[in-house]
């Protein structure tokens, strides 16, 4: 059985580095990986996403 890696799939399937279609997957991709971080760090302090928005806007000011 041939082993195929994920960058072989992606540039098959979405096109290859470069591309317009595989630059927008790509950031796409960073944006979840992103948001999943912010998410888990602000579980992990059990605040929810109104007392984030507090926080990060009283710093602002």
């Amino acid at each position: 059985m041939k082993t195929i890696t994920l960058d072989e799939i992606e540039d098959k399937y979405i096109g290859k580095k470069g591309t317009t279609e595989r630059d927008a997957y790509d950031r796409a991709v960073e944006l979840c990986v992103i948001g999943e971080t912010i998410k888990q760090a602000r579980e992990s302090k059990s605040l929810t996403q109104e007392n984030l928005g507090e926080i990060s806007l009283a710093k602002c000011f």
